[in-house]
């Protein structure tokens, strides 16, 4: 507490002793203060007691009003409470994906229900109904289930519930949905007949940018954002090194809105070193590029964009996930057909820009001698705590990471 002397416009003098106290409901700090006319030790002692009171009774209120608050918190209020804090802290694709989800929480549980009365109960028996009468699959269930969970403990942490009621209710999946979840993940990630396939579909391709931005993909086990997101200044030949800085946010964005955003997690920003053959997958990029810029200076075009990234369309705009994905799909039809005919097996997967990422790691987890710690720290799986803490031995870690990658490229040919 402290006291200040103040003049009226009138030139009289008073006093206000300010103090400040914790708000109950939001913990923040807040200050109360209450004006005296003298300024004597006795006048000053008096205004603390009176302070403090006044401060006694603006918590109790609080109190009192939070209380109230409970007893009457909706389920609606505490949606909508979550959801305006929750959408400060995540990118804006997050928000619009997250609000599938919250439309659907209002078929589970009405907005008018209290918070107080929902129970673990209550939330399994409406995730039952809600997946038999949709038919919803089981990582549909995990995605609402999880919402479940972040609003719940957002009422825990603000004291409006003791415990959350969704976190002690499980999810199972069926042995059926358990074999269907095997069978997807395993039409996406490639063996290497599969691959050698893919490389010489891409290598027909009249963009070469494709096949590069595979390459350096599958060299790096990258996001198809952060690969988008990449320049030229993010390359270190002389180190053979790429930093992951960034990834470009594209999704229902046109050309001219795209943007840079951070890495998807802390983890995600990251250098990491690169096989030989991803450095001469950059090198003709790079050097396609500026070509290219050239010929567009001196021949200017209207549906030519003109920008910085590495891996870019024939039209100069970065490669994005939605037009990568639409190659992949046109080389799968092809191979769903064809394969048996020219490559003298049967293609049965569907690879997508993000099974790259998923055959890059399981190169480096086929090899015994690589630590996983080093793996997650390549890819961008760890804490920014553990990433930092390997940083001083980063030349070291990632060298049979490389090793592994480069001996698997040479095995398939990619480095012919």
């Amino acid at each position: 507490m402290h006291f200040e002397r103040r003049t009226k416009k009138d030139g009289s003098v008073f006093h206000i002793a300010i103090d400040d106290f914790i708000d109950p409901l939001t913990g923040k700090r807040k200050r109360a203060s209450i004006s005296f006319n003298s300024g004597t030790p006795r006048a000053k002692a008096q205004a603390r007691r009176e302070l403090d009171d006044k401060i006694s009774v603006i918590i109790a209120d609080l109190n009192k009003a939070q209380d109230r608050k409970i007893q009457n918190y909706t389920f609606g209020e505490l949606k909508a409470d979550w959801f305006k804090q929750w959408t400060t802290v995540v990118k804006p694709q997050t928000v619009q994906r997250e609000l599938l989800v919250i439309n659907r929480l209002s078929k589970l549980i009405d907005d008018d229900i209290l918070v107080k009365k929902i129970t673990p109960l209550m939330i399994k028996q409406s995730l039952d109904t809600y997946k038999q009468e949709y038919h919803s699959t089981f990582s549909t269930m995990q995605h609402i289930k999880s919402t479940f969970n972040k609003i719940f403990d957002y009422a825990v942490l603000y004291n409006y519930l003791q415990f959350s009621p969704s976190q002690v209710v499980k999810l199972k999946a069926s042995a059926e949905e358990k074999a269907e979840k095997k069978v997807r993940l395993n039409q996406k990630f490639l063996n290497e007949a599969e691959i050698e396939a893919l490389i010489s579909e891409l290598r027909k391709r009249r963009n070469p940018s494709y096949l590069d931005l595979t390459l350096f993909l599958l060299g790096t086990g990258c996001r198809i954002g952060e690969a988008a997101a990449l320049t030229a200044e993010n390359i270190d030949f002389q180190r053979k090194t790429v930093a992951i800085e960034n990834s470009l946010q594209t999704h229902d964005l046109t050309v001219d809105e795209f943007y840079l955003d951070t890495t998807k997690t802390p983890a995600g920003e990251r250098t990491e070193e690169l096989p030989d053959f991803v450095l001469e997958a950059l090198r003709r990029c790079i050097e396609r590029n500026k070509r290219t810029d050239r010929l567009h200076a001196d021949n200017p075009s209207d549906v030519f964009h003109f920008s910085d990234s590495i891996f870019r369309t024939e039209y100069g705009s970065p490669i994005t996930s939605h037009s990568f994905r639409e190659l992949l799909t046109r080389i799968n039809k092809f191979l769903y057909k064809n394969c048996e005919t020219v490559y003298g097996f049967k293609w049965t997967k569907n690879v997508v820009p993000h099974s790259f990422r998923h055959i890059h790691v399981s190169i480096l987890r086929s090899d015994a001698s690589i630590p996983l710690k080093e793996v997650q720290e390549r890819v961008g799986h760890v804490e920014e705590e553990t990433t930092n803490g390997y940083t001083h031995r980063f030349s070291h870690l990632q060298a049979k990471s490389v090793k592994a990658i480069d001996t698997f490229a040479s095995r398939i040919g990619i480095t012919d």
